[in-house]
């Protein structure tokens, strides 16, 4: 008997002090979760998620682009996460019930707002919205997120940016042939007055006498 009681406090300690270190192996694996997505990502931003059933958060999930990634995860998980970051700032945002929209491309960020916007129209939260976000090292508050919303793709800057190049070298090129033209033109005109005019030199020429 005192043997068998030995052995139920043996196990009962054991389940008490594995309990703890499973927990910190829960805490450590979803922190790395966190950093793998922090790493080589565009743009972090903060969603209020209370009172978001799973159903809704799965809804949400599906809308988003494939770069994209909505991971629900405490305040302090994220916070120590940024910590000595770029993202640092974000923890200011990290306040209340959040889900966390990691974005890797940068092309997806307006589509990614936009489908989290179509996600609040769909279900009619009001009060579900953004809390913040970093993007490019500047943190954004919620009333800054039009600036993000209406960001074009690097795809349509580039092609942008190409044609304002264009602009000025065809308009450079044009101007030369005009002036090319022109030259010639001029050059032209020149030739035609300084020619010697036959008729005239043959009429002011005195005829020779006759033998």
């Amino acid at each position: 008997m005192p043997s068998l009681i030995c052995s139920v406090r043996s196990s009962a300690a054991a389940a008490s002090g594995g309990a703890p270190s499973l927990r910190a192996a829960l805490r450590r694996m979803r922190r790395e979760v966190v950093e793998r997505e922090l790493d080589g990502c565009q743009l972090v931003a903060g969603f209020w998620c209370h009172s978001l059933t799973v159903r809704q958060i799965q809804c949400l999930r599906g809308a988003l682009p494939k770069s994209s990634k909505l991971i629900v995860a405490k305040n302090t998980l994220l916070g120590k996460s940024t910590e000595g970051t770029p993202w640092e700032s974000l923890r200011s945002c990290a306040r209340g019930m959040n889900a966390w929209l990691f974005v890797r491309s940068e092309d997806d960020v307006a589509a990614t707002l936009k489908a989290c916007r179509d996600f609040q129209r769909q279900w009619k939260l009001d009060l579900n919205d953004f809390t913040g976000a970093v993007f490019q090292g500047r943190l954004y508050g919620p009333q800054d997120f039009g600036v993000l919303e209406s960001s074009p793709a690097t795809a349509e800057s580039n092609a942008y940016l190409l044609g304002s190049l264009h602009l000025p070298a065809a308009s450079l090129i044009g101007l030369l042939q005009v002036s090319q033209e022109s030259i010639s033109s001029a050059a032209a005109d020149v030739s035609i007055s300084t020619a010697p005019n036959v008729a005239d030199d043959a009429a002011a020429t005195p005829a020779s006498p006759a033998s």
